[in-house]
């Protein structure tokens, strides 16, 4: 009994009866909620017998349960560890193979159980929509909290497994809606655990940086998965910090940019002649910024960050000279992208306003835009097929609804509020602008 929580109302001026109720009914359900668990944990005679009738009904958890006899090989960590082999399966981890990266992103995932739980959540939430995997993704949320906790309380949050275990959380917190506090919450851990390793001279690994510097066109359109101002703020000088702050000097440049062509075009006491010489010049001036610092070839984050801003500012101020240099960057930008490692998780594509920009930008019916829309849509289309109706587009609705300029470059009318929630027409909205000539 003393798992379970209990509350006592009674003579309580503080609340009014129906807080109470409503106190009483959330107490109730998550005692509920920990008995399921508890019992499915004490009797795993009950979880098989229980497992084999939902998999009679839910054809994508039979394959899934079918797929465990999956072994790697002796020195892949995930040969003794069920929870990594479930994240295979989940598509949120990819098996160890030659690519250096993949191996080490698979050897950090098993360095730290927070990590593991935080990632077994986000892919248990996005599975599958039945009561079940929802349950289960709700046990993994809170058992990579506690862990969290703990090690909070331990003083062992300086491993690079315990930051990817916050930014998983705030990945997480961004795929779904109405979580902005939560993701708040979770960018302020951050920003309070790379202080921390500051004072301890410890340095942020080489895929911190390059997720950052990704994330750099995302937080463009108000659709960040980790970049913040305070993360930029403190990240220092470090040869990653200074990488980063090259790309945050474009992207706020931009952001200007888009300022400055919206009041021009809002505004009519102006001239806009003037006007539109000086974003002429700004304009120039971000596109050689973005081509300087795509130079660097060592890099391919980073090249295939600085293709996007430039193709960025060709969107947003166009010119009838650019059109085939647009497209011609279009397929840069696919060719540096595929060059990447493959990521750690399909939402990361689902959420990519790279894809969506070079979706826009690459020339109708080419092989260019069929690959974008591929990759932005693959992991919507696979949520599908496991039950899932409008959740995934919905995500991508959201990444879209939170800036004017995607909606614009979508042919979608009337605000932020003139996207229909109706799953055909949003379908039609978003994915029609893009296929259109493939």
């Amino acid at each position: 009994m003393d798992d379970f929580v209990f509350l006592n109302t009674t003579n309580a001026p503080g609340l009014s009866p129906e807080a109470a109720k409503r106190v009483r009914g959330h107490i109730t359900k998550s005692n509920f909620a920990k008995r399921r668990q508890r019992i499915i944990t004490e009797n795993p005679d009950v979880n098989k017998e229980n497992n084999k009738r939902n998999n009679k009904n839910n054809p994508s958890k039979n394959r899934l349960s079918t797929s465990t006899d999956v072994r790697a090989a002796s020195s892949d960590p995930t040969r003794n560890n069920k929870d990594l082999q479930l994240l295979i399966l989940l598509s949120c981890l990819n098996p160890p193979t030659t690519n250096p990266s993949e191996a080490e992103w698979v050897d950090l995932v098993a360095s730290e159980q927070a990590l593991i739980e935080a990632t077994m959540a986000v892919g248990m939430r996005h599975w599958s929509p039945q009561p079940s995997w929802q349950l289960q993704a709700d046990f993994r949320s809170s058992r990579a909290l506690t862990s969290i906790i703990k090690q909070i309380s331990w003083k062992q949050t300086y491993t690079d497994g315990f930051l990817a275990a916050i930014m998983t959380m705030a990945f997480g917190a961004r795929l779904l809606p109405s979580h902005e506090q939560a993701w708040d919450v979770h960018v302020d851990g951050l920003v309070q655990l790379i202080n921390e390793r500051r004072l301890r001279r410890i340095r942020e690994p080489g895929w911190f940086w390059d997720g950052l510097v990704l994330d750099a066109v995302n937080y463009i359109f108000n659709f960040p998965r980790f970049w913040h101002r305070k993360v930029i703020d403190v990240i220092g000088d470090s040869a990653g910090g200074l990488r980063v702050r090259q790309v945050a000097e474009i992207c706020e440049g931009i952001m200007e940019l888009r300022r400055s062509i919206n009041q021009m075009y809002h505004t009519s006491h102006i001239d806009t002649r003037f006007v539109a010489e000086d974003i002429d010049k700004e304009a120039t001036r971000l596109r050689e910024k973005s081509q300087k610092l795509g130079k660097s070839k060592k890099n391919k984050y980073v090249s295939a960050t600085a293709l996007t801003l430039e193709l960025i500012v060709c969107l947003l101020w166009p010119t009838d000279s650019q059109l085939g240099y647009t497209h011609n960057l279009a397929k840069d930008l696919q060719q540096t992208t595929s060059q990447l490692p493959k990521m750690p998780c399909p939402y990361m594509d689902l959420t990519s306003c790279q894809f969506i920009i070079g979706a826009v930008a690459a020339e109708h019916g080419s092989s260019t835009k069929t690959w974008f829309v591929d990759k932005l849509t693959s992991a919507a289309r696979a949520m599908q097929e496991r039950g899932w109706s409008d959740e995934p587009f919905e995500i991508l609705q959201r990444m879209l609804r939170a800036d004017e300029s995607l909606m614009g470059w979508f042919g979608i009318e009337g605000g932020r509020d003139g996207i229909s929630k109706g799953y055909e027409d949003m379908l039609r909205q978003i994915l029609a602008p893009l296929k259109k000539g493939c």
